[in-house]
């Protein structure tokens, strides 16, 4: 709750130079520069989250995600991720419909560029998917192929959604991963975290949706590993 009240502060702070130029360009209609204003808001937090916690922050090799056209999938922990994600990653969202309850999160998400998938009804998918082409387009977004909070470093079983409308609109996906998240769910501070680029799937390699998905988890069960090592060796350096 702490890392999320230090939002408020933050705006009328560091940030508010990055919300101004965002309002500015919003109202002049431009969108692009925009959420990139509004991005670099969201680093800023980041980076205060980064500095408050004395979070350790390591990245196994170069993470170069995709300006646009792309899924983003990302393995999702808990709710302190979203920082991290923010300053590693730094792309919109493809967030739920939950989103909409949290009205100043969601104002936020919606400006840096992010979208909610409404999967409620059939017509709201339909419409849904239509806006994610359309953003994918100008932009690339973080997907959580989970589809929840897992409070876990072992990555769970993938959900079908995602999945299977990068299959049916072969839409190519950037794999990356983290570790160490679950830490922050024992202690507040001086947590070592990890992140790592997997690599780019193209969905028309493969001839079913249940095929990509068997991959994907694989692939992020067996790379995970490799990260979780990195992180361990890191914190050993460390003597943590």
């Amino acid at each position: 709750m702490k890392i999320y009240f230090r939002v408020i502060p933050l705006i009328f702070g560091k940030a508010n130079p990055f919300l101004m130029k965002g309002l500015i360009k919003a109202a002049k209609g431009e969108k692009e520069e925009r959420i990139e204003s509004f991005l670099e808001g969201s680093r800023v937090w980041a980076q205060d989250v980064i500095k408050v916690t004395n979070t350790k922050l390591f990245l196994m090799n170069e993470i170069n995600p995709p300006k646009k056209n792309h899924m983003i999938f990302l393995n999702h922990v808990n709710e302190i991720d979203f920082p991290f994600d923010c300053y590693v990653i730094g792309k919109p969202y493809l967030a739920n419909q939950v989103i909409k309850k949290t009205v100043f999160a969601y104002w936020w998400m919606l400006a840096m560029g992010s979208q909610v998938f409404d999967n409620s009804r059939a017509m709201s998918i339909v419409v849904s998917v239509k806006n994610l082409l359309e953003g994918l387009k100008t932009t690339s977004y973080i997907v959580y192929p989970e589809g929840r909070n897992t409070y876990t470093e072992e990555i769970q079983p993938l959900k079908k959604g995602m999945i299977k409308i990068a299959f049916d609109q072969k839409i190519p996906i950037y794999l990356a991963l983290k570790s160490g998240i679950t830490t922050y769910q024992q202690y507040q501070k001086n947590n070592v975290i990890g992140y790592m680029e997997v690599g780019h799937i193209d969905p028309k390699e493969f001839s079913t949706y249940e095929a990509l998905q068997s991959h994907l988890f694989d692939l992020m069960f067996k790379k995970k590993k490799e990260l979780d090592q990195f992180v361990l060796a890191k914190k050993q350096e460390l003597g943590l």
